[in-house]
């Protein structure tokens, strides 16, 4: 495939050089619909929106989970990122997806600075040329370079406090004259923070209501390097190095109570505790290469990427079973000592161009990927004292995966009115998975197309019309291949499943835009062999087993409306309202078919206070209606945060204070039911706060984002789904 791609390229290139030129542009018009002439917060294109962060109030002096946060179609409920009606994303920085466990995206999103961040792109229907990797959408988040001929820094701190305080501090420094740029940041922090969770099963004869009470404290450093080099006019190269380092301890005290029907009184109890480390570390690095082949109307983009990820964390625990006054009941004790090194490593490489044909625009390309996933689970045995490995519950397990695809794209403007663009991406997989423990390998191989289309039609300067349909595809979660079994407590034991098959997501859309401003869309996804890891209740036994499993089939079908206000100077407002139908059509026994609705309304506002612009609030609501998302019932949940800003010393030096979930709502209680028994659980992590930040920017303010693509895009974010 490598060895067809370049000649396949070469060719088009000289094909090329012979045709008539035509006016170069920096997009087509089917890729760009701009609410705003000028540049503004919100602007809206075909396949996304796009919230210039650096033009918002909401996000100066956090981070990027903080940024996310105020973004318009974006919710962040207990730090898990989903698009508004199309449930949970993939996260890219400059292009290219971060392949990081889930319960860990945030956690890396904290190290990097808001005050460094250009741009958020909501991807909702990404074209051929990006991975097909992806439930319903990507977000991608543009960093800021230095504007041509300039330089700019900026130095910030901010002081959080939630239950528990926290503070971190931020630097960054642009630098770009002649042929040289450079880009650097650096993000510190650290942070206490409790949580609190209640959870409730209702088994045939008594009722186990779980309540935890955890403590963590979390250290994060993040580095950003890159610098650009123009060896020619036409050709550019460069380097981009991210780093995330992070170290998390905690502590938590999870007490069962075992309570009868009869008498509403606890009957048994199971008491545990827990300590906790985890120490994930990430390093990222890119080549780049962009070349300009004939006046700026076919560009060659290379990319070679490595990407490192390796995480140690341990958890020792230990409990027992207790009678209805509290004492330990004989033969119940149980203590062990857990421990598991995961490494990943990313190889890949992809080539893209993009030319002008006389009567279409044409890109495409080729990428390679090979992916090598260690896991090093041990587990100790502390029951008799000294921990003793125990080699029935170790395991070493090992995942190979290649993944090669070919893709191209066409987009042609029939007239004033008519536009339309078509893609296919061809991709194929190999895997390999071996369980030392067990001796058991496991292997897979399979070939997938993913059409994308795009139709729009311009009745005039107020309305128009563009019909979209994509294909993604979800490929199981590293971790989730592993077979092996791992126990945590006597009731409770998960294992992997390495049978598990990729989900398959169609998409379709339709939407309406009335005066650039107000947008309607009608929408219909269908997942199948939908996959996620479940938690299996035994009635017999009360043991709970947890595995992801392709459980569904899944239809939604739904409606999604949205406005940006902008006719008052001194008030810019993106509102939206989305509510859908899902219908879950069960596979397994132990899972019922369930369907239901949901909604969401949200409004984010920027105000500017006085004429010299220097005094500014943000005011970001959101409110989620009780309904039903996949197999679980969520109930009402409210989003209020609210920032004040101020500018001084020529608007150098920002003093901003946020208030963060100001009604302590977000802690709704969800409920799914499993072999008939019904379990609900409400989570509390403090979220309720403010954030005081000061920020001092000097050199060139004028700052400019150069679009970089990078190349291993699909391999982070499979891991702990």
């Amino acid at each position: 495939m490598k060895t067809l791609l370049l000649p396949a390229i070469l060719l088009l290139f000289l094909n090329t050089m012979n045709a008539q030129e035509k006016e170069t542009t920096n997009e087509t018009s089917l890729e760009t619909v701009v609410i705003q002439k000028q540049k503004k917060i919100i602007e809206r294109k075909v396949d996304r929106l796009i919230y210039n962060v650096e033009n918002s109030t909401a996000s100066t002096g956090g981070n990027a989970l903080d940024a996310l946060k105020s973004a318009p179609m974006v919710r962040v409920q207990n730090e898990t990122i989903s698009i508004v009606g199309k449930g949970e994303v993939l996260i890219m920085i400059d292009d290219r997806l971060q392949k990081i466990p889930a319960s860990e995206v945030a956690t890396f999103l904290k190290t990097i600075p808001s005050d460094n961040i250009k741009s958020i792109e909501v991807i909702t229907s990404p074209p051929a040329k990006y991975e097909a990797e992806g439930n319903n959408g990507i977000i991608n988040i543009k960093l800021k370079t230095a504007k041509s001929n300039s330089w700019n820094a900026s130095l910030g701190t901010n002081y959080t406090q939630r239950f528990y305080a926290g503070n971190s501090v931020q630097g960054m420094f642009n630098y770009n004259h002649g042929k040289l740029s450079l880009q650097s940041s650096v993000y510190m922090e650290q942070q206490k923070l409790r949580s609190s969770s209640q959870t409730n099963t209702y088994y045939q004869n008594e009722l186990w209501s779980m309540d935890t009470q955890g403590i963590s404290k979390n250290k994060n450093l993040g580095i950003s390097l890159g610098v650009d080099y123009k060896i020619t006019d036409r050709w550019t190269t460069g380097l981009k190095y991210l780093g995330s380092f992070t170290s998390e301890t905690g502590s938590s005290s999870p007490l069962t109570s075992r309570i009868s029907y009869q008498n509403s009184q606890p009957t048994s109890f199971i008491s545990s505790d827990t300590q906790s480390s985890n120490k994930p570390n990430i390093n990222s690095l890119n080549w780049f290469n962009t070349i300009k082949m004939d006046s700026a109307a076919t560009v060659l983009t290379t990319d070679f990427d490595f990407f490192e990820y390796k995480k140690d964390d341990a958890r020792d625990f230990y409990g027992s079973e207790l009678d209805a006054k509290m004492q330990m009941l004989p033969g119940s004790y149980f203590s062990a000592l857990n421990s598991n090194v995961n490494k990943i490593r990313n190889y890949s490489g992809k080539a893209d161009l993009e030319t002008k044909l006389l009567w279409a625009d044409l890109n495409f390309g080729g990428r390679f990927s090979f992916t090598r996933t260690d896991n090093n689970f041990l587990a100790y045995d502390k029951e008799t004292g000294p921990a003793l490995l125990n080699t029935d519950q170790s395991n070493t397990f090992i995942y190979k995966e290649y993944n090669e695809a070919l893709y191209f794209s066409l987009s042609r403007k029939f007239n004033s009115q008519w536009e339309a663009k078509l893609g296919l991406r061809a991709e194929a997989t190999q895997t390999i998975g071996f369980s030392e423990n067990r001796n058991q390998t496991d292997k897979n191989d399979y070939i997938k197309l993913f059409p994308t289309a795009y139709l729009t039609y311009t009745a005039n300067n107020n309305h128009s019309f563009s019909l979209t349909y994509n294909r993604r595809i979800r490929r199981p979660d590293f971790d989730y291949l592993n077979p092996f079994v791992v126990r945590t407590s006597p009731f409770y034991y998960s294992e992997g499943n390495p049978y598990l098959k990729p989900s398959i997501i169609d998409n379709l859309e339709l939407s309406y835009i009335k005066g650039q401003k107000w947008t309607s869309s009608l929408y219909f996804s269908k997942v199948s062999d939908f996959g996620q890891a479940l938690s299996i209740l035994n009635p017999e036994t009360n043991v709970t087993r947890n595995t992801p499993i392709n459980y569904a089939d899944t239809y939604q079908i739904g409606f999604s409306t949205s406005y940006n206000f902008s006719a008052i100077k001194w008030w810019n407002s993106f509102s939206g309202f989305n509510v859908n139908y899902q219908n879950v059509k069960s596979k397994v026994p132990y899972t019922a078919s369930i369907d239901g609705y949901n909604a969401y309304l949200y409004s984010n506002n920027d105000f500017i206070l006085n004429k010299k612009k220097t005094i500014l609030v943000s005011v970001n609501y959101g409110l989620q209606l009780p309904g039903r998302y996949q197999i679980f019932h969520i109930s009402t949940m409210n989003i209020l945060d609210v920032t004040v800003k101020v500018l001084c010393l020529d608007k150098k030096f920002s003093i901003s204070l946020t208030g963060t979930d100001l009604l302590n709502s977000q802690r709704p209680l969800i409920s799914y039911q499993s072999n008939g028994i019904e379990t609900n659980f409400r989570n509390n992590n403090y979220t309720r706060g403010f954030r005081l930040s000061l920020s001092y920017r000097f050199g060139n303010n004028d700052l400019k984002s150069k679009d970089r693509n990078f190349g291993n895009e699909e391999e982070r974010n499979r891991m702990n789904q």
